[in-house]
């Protein structure tokens, strides 16, 4: 025996004590390497050697947003920003003919970043809500010498955790070049 289809649902009923969610019009987004390493290194095995570089970044998703409540005078308007940092690795090999080739980019979250809001305040024209946003521009200053602070010591953290251990599993020796 089959059962009949399920019966039909019944729409949320509305509080009257929730407040409308605020309309957001996207405002400016912008992605930027904040620090760079190279870090070159050779690679041997069965007495062949072979060049790599081990290429590391962290870059900043910037955005900033302007968020008014709906109903609300346009004066109401916020603007929203949001701050995430990124840890990104490549390998790259260089063949004898000089050619460069690079594994792809792999990129993970740092916890290092921010989000917050202001008020755009009462003249729209005179306080753009975009990129230099004032709190927004300090928010992300903070990020940014966060980041610098310890950027080094991430990508140490990060060949010795993720790359030396694959290099190293696929039998090769690794060694620093002679300068």
């Amino acid at each position: 025996m089959q059962a009949g289809p399920p019966p039909a649902s019944t729409p949320p009923m509305s509080s009257p004590h929730v407040a409308p969610a605020p309309s957001t019009v996207k405002g400016a987004s912008a992605t930027m390497t904040v620090v760079a390493s190279d870090l070159r290194l050779v690679l041997t095995k069965a007495r062949r050697a072979e060049s790599a570089m081990v290429r590391h970044q962290v870059f900043l998703r910037y955005d900033v947003d302007r968020k008014v409540p709906d109903g609300e005078d346009q004066r109401a308007a916020q603007c929203g920003w949001r701050l995430r940092a990124y840890l990104q690795r490549s390998i790259c090999f260089s063949s004898m003919t000089g050619l460069l080739g690079c594994t792809d980019p792999v990129s993970e979250e740092l916890p290092t970043g921010e989000t917050g809001a202001a008020d755009q305040g009462q003249d729209p024209a005179a306080s753009a809500c975009d990129l230099n946003f004032p709190p927004a521009r300090e928010a992300r200053d903070r990020v940014i010498a966060a980041v610098k602070a310890d950027a080094q010591a991430r990508f140490d953290e990060d060949y010795a955790l993720n790359i030396k251990p694959q290099l190293l599993a696929s039998g090769v020796k690794i060694a620093k070049p002679r300068s």
